[in-house]
């Protein structure tokens, strides 16, 4: 049976992954989307400025804001495409795997891992959803509240993704374009050698490697060098491959 604690370690992964880049988000974005919640009218604080290397005092940890977006873009799929495979590793076990269709409505399969063998696996079309325990468990409805919240825990394309549109040029490595599963990407590089990296005290060592397609989505997050358990990726393949399809359970 599905245990939603699993489903709470990945928000924790990606919440502390976030704070990392937080600092992206609040230094270098574009001005469009406002990174820090300043109220209308009042002026942005000196400190928020371009200044190429904040003062820390040691020790201290530097005051990040989140970029904003819209939450509920996130039961939605990558922009601009139709279909997509994505997967979800822990220190180098696979956690999860998913087939994504946009259309006619969006529709996800979903298979999540324990040790290599097939724990549970969801099927979610519209608003209709179903479960099944292991790989031949019969699938039974489950109420379309509950679909809606694996519709988002279960992308990190989706909630990662929010950052593909942050100007990394003042926090990341440029790496620069490359094939990275099967479509041509951006590669950036966040190392303790970066701005964001330095100011978040990475370890030693460690790196967060993103891939972001011409057409702004993610193809890959790579992290490594990190504790064992904090070292995670993802992937997304199988870009409108004919292949993609969500059926629904018989």
């Amino acid at each position: 049976m599905f245990d939603l604690r699993r489903a709470s370690v990945f928000a924790a992964l990606l919440t502390s992954t976030a704070m990392i880049l937080a600092a992206c988000g609040g230094g270098a974005a574009t001005p469009t989307p406002t990174p820090t919640p300043v109220p209308v009218g009042e002026a942005t604080p000196p400190a928020a400025e371009a200044t190429p290397t904040p003062e820390l005092e040691p020790g201290a940890t530097p005051e990040v804001a989140l970029p904003t977006f819209d939450l509920g873009a996130l039961t939605g799929g990558l922009p601009g495409v139709d279909s997509y495979r994505t997967s979800f590793s822990v220190g180098g076990v696979e956690q999860y795997q998913s087939v994504v269709v946009t259309q006619p409505v969006l529709s996800k399969a979903i298979t999540v891992l324990d040790g290599g063998e097939i724990s549970t696996r969801f099927v979610i079309i519209g608003d209709e959803a179903w479960t099944a325990d292991g790989a031949d468990g019969a699938f039974e409805s489950i109420p379309a509240q509950f679909a809606s919240t694996m519709l988002v825990a279960f992308d990190p394309a989706l909630m990662l993704g929010a950052y593909a549109a942050v100007d990394w040029a003042q926090s990341a490595s440029d790496q620069g374009t490359e094939e990275k599963n099967g479509v041509q990407a951006h590669h950036v590089r966040i190392d303790p050698t970066t701005l964001v990296g330095a100011a978040a005290q990475m370890p030693a060592g460690s790196a967060i490697d993103v891939w972001v397609a011409d057409a702004g989505y993610l193809v890959a997050w790579e992290m490594t060098g990190f504790p064992e358990d904090a070292n995670f990726s993802i992937q997304v393949t199988g870009v409108n491959d004919p292949g993609n399809k969500v059926e629904r359970p018989s």
